[in-house]
């Protein structure tokens, strides 16, 4: 882990106009469901690609492998875990 990433403390996470810590959930996708912020999902294991959004800002990581292909700038909320401060994007469908 970097200097960097130590001293940033308890990574926050940003959505829309909504900015939250991130409490240890197991991933991204039960931080967002905890703060009772509306995030698409299926089979919650990285396989089908519905919680697929895009990472504006920071670092995540993933816990799990995923199964579906991704742009750069995409992750899966259900299998990663903000490592920094992040900015996600939410899509609208």
């Amino acid at each position: 882990m970097s200097d960097k990433k130590i001293s940033m403390g308890i990574p926050r996470i940003k959505v829309g106009n909504q900015t939250f810590y991130y409490q240890y959930e197991p991933s991204l996708l039960d931080s967002l469901e905890a703060q009772e912020i509306q995030a698409p999902y299926n089979c919650r294991s990285g396989y089908c690609g519905c919680c697929k959004v895009r990472l504006l800002e920071g670092e995540v990581t993933y816990t799990d492998e995923g199964m579906v292909d991704l742009k750069e700038d995409e992750i899966l909320t259900c299998i990663c875990v903000p490592e920094t401060h992040i900015e996600i994007e939410i899509p609208d469908d």
